[in-house]
């Protein structure tokens, strides 16, 4: 009976050490979740401060910021950030944006990309081909094609020569329309033959420079081509403020030897009316043909040719056909039919913002060269319809390529790239690396 007081007091002593471990604990637990919710809410607002830096940074590149690399600087409440701006390469940019509070730091990446989609062969709307031929020694190269939809048998034709078919519902591609058309116009001092003011009609078998300027210039508010045979040896500008027409029969032809381009420029329509065409024939110094229609490029007719080129093509100089508008390409013809033998680049862009419908042609190429033949197809907003694409002669093929553009653009005077020429390579360019301040952002990391 002696010994329970001391028990008791042991049993107390011990419930005591008990509570106060108890109590350690919970005060230690208490601590750390204070710590751990302060640090918590120190990360968000960070991450808040890195995501309005971010959101700075693009903000900075849509308002048309191009000094790379630029660094920025803000701050959020009691938060900051600090933006750091790259060039990441391939038309990329990359933002990297750092957000700091109460010592906690959290980090964003993003890498975006500003402009115009840009691929070789790109159609927001559906693709169809009713006859894919790919023959000869030729074999593709930059072969990529992005569509909004496409034919199935077009598809696997294509894919077997080895495109590579990209299908987007978000194609935002360049646009002819937000070309400066006028600087396609000669002044009319520089008229040979009307003037802009007035209809004019050609109905001469050569053309010629009158004013002596080196170019053959012919101006109206219409111009009618009303001739089975004209030539033409200069460089030579047919410009109507309106309609530019030719005639049934009608063949405007380059003499061959003359180191001379073609362009055809109308505000509203480039009408060809049956067996009427274009043709680069003989033994010359390379082509280039640039047809612009304000509206649409028409030719109803299902027979014969309407681009012609052939003869051998001995230059060191680039060679360029454009067809151009921001309304649709309408012939029911081949585009281009191309038996020539080449010794440099041959490119052909076919830019219409609302469509090609070539039912009953395409394109014919059969001829040679010792170096590539570049293709571009580019509707911003409609289909593409042609009836066939044969290519069946020996030369490496190719799509035109964004590093093409550039060259061409920056180098196509060394080149022997007429200026017109160059400057639409350049607007091109200009469309793809700016799009108006379009910004597609490709990934949002968060750190």
């Amino acid at each position: 009976m002696k010994k329970r007081p001391a028990l008791v007091l042991e049993i107390t002593l011990g419930v005591i050490a008990i509570l106060s471990i108890i109590g350690g604990i919970s005060s230690y637990i208490i601590t750390r979740e204070t710590g751990v919710n302060r640090e918590t809410k120190d990360s968000i607002i960070s991450l808040k401060a890195a995501e309005s830096g971010a959101e700075t940074g693009l903000a900075w590149i849509k308002n048309g910021g191009n000094t790379f690399p630029a660094t920025l600087n803000g701050t959020l409440g009691k938060s900051r950030y600090t933006v750091t701006i790259l060039k990441a390469g391939n038309g990329t940019i990359k933002i990297v944006s750092t957000g700091f509070f109460n010592g906690a730091t959290r980090k964003i990446e993003v890498l975006a990309r500003t402009g115009s989609d840009f691929y070789p062969f790109a159609i927001n709307g559906n693709l169809a081909i009713n006859s894919f031929e790919n023959r000869g020694s030729g074999a593709w190269s930059d072969a990529v094609a992005a569509v909004k939809t496409i034919a199935h048998s077009t598809e696997s034709e294509l894919a077997a020569a080895g495109f590579q078919i990209i299908k987007s519902n978000d194609l935002n591609l360049p646009r002819v329309s937000s070309i400066n058309a006028s600087l396609f116009y000669p002044a009319e001092s520089a008229c040979d033959y009307g003037n802009y003011k007035t209809d004019e009609t050609i109905s001469v078998l050569n053309l010629t420079d009158k004013n002596g300027d080196g170019k053959i210039v012919v101006c109206g508010n219409n111009v009618t081509l009303d001739r089975s045979l004209i030539k033409f040896d200069l460089n030579t500008v047919i410009a109507a403020k309106q309609n530019v027409t030719f005639t049934s029969g009608t063949t405007l032809k380059k003499e061959t030897g003359s180191a001379s381009s073609l362009n055809v420029i109308a505000g509203n329509i480039a009408y060809f009316d049956r067996n009427s065409g274009i043709d680069f024939s003989g033994k010359d110094t390379g082509y280039n043909i640039l047809i612009y229609a304000g509206k649409e490029i028409e030719s109803p007719d299902t027979s014969g040719q309407w681009i012609s080129i052939s003869g051998n093509q001995n230059t060191n100089n680039v060679s360029n056909v454009f067809l151009l508008t921001p309304g649709e390409i309408a012939v029911n013809r081949d585009l281009i039919d191309d038996t020539a033998t080449t010794r440099n680049d041959v490119n052909f862009l076919v830019w219409a913002d609302k469509g090609i419908t070539s039912t009953n042609g395409g394109f014919d190429i059969s001829g040679s060269s010792a170096t590539v033949r570049n293709f571009s197809i580019i509707v911003a907003d409609g289909n593409a319809t042609f009836d066939r694409w044969q290519f069946t002669g020996s030369e490496d093929r190719s799509g035109l390529s964004y590093s093409d553009i550039e060259n061409y653009c920056i180098n196509g005077t060394i080149l022997g790239i007429p200026e017109t020429y160059r400057n639409i390579y350049c607007e091109l360019k200009r469309q793809i690396n700016n799009g108006a301040g379009n910004i597609q952002i490709l990934s949002w990391k968060v750190y």
